[in-house]
């Protein structure tokens, strides 16, 4: 069974989040015990504990689109790319003008 690079891709998205989450929460075990001390628990060490939770959480729900879901984004993807260069080609097609009035060629 062949992997392809989406997949391959995903799943060292995927450790290299894990491991980072791991290293944020085996820190913040460490400060806790150091922090408690100083008083930094409610406003430096909390927030961070949240975000190692959250981003584990994350990690874990992350799921590969289906076809139809890739192709719906894809499809969005691509009318947004073309609404911005029509209003590019647009704003560039008046300014040509107005910047040759103003500075007279």
């Amino acid at each position: 069974m062949e992997t392809s690079t989406w997949q391959l891709t995903h799943a060292a998205v995927r450790t290299i989040l894990y491991v980072v989450a791991r290293i944020i929460a085996s820190v913040l075990a460490v400060t806790e015990i150091m922090g408690e001390a100083e008083g930094i628990n409610e406003w430096a060490i909390q927030p961070l504990k949240q975000f190692a939770k959250d981003s584990m959480h994350l990690v874990k729900k992350c799921t590969k689109p289906d076809r139809k879901e890739f192709m719906n984004i894809a499809k969005a993807t691509g009318v947004g790319f073309a609404i911005m260069g029509f209003i590019g080609f647009f704003v560039k097609l008046i300014h040509i003008p107005i910047n040759n009035i103003l500075v007279g060629n």
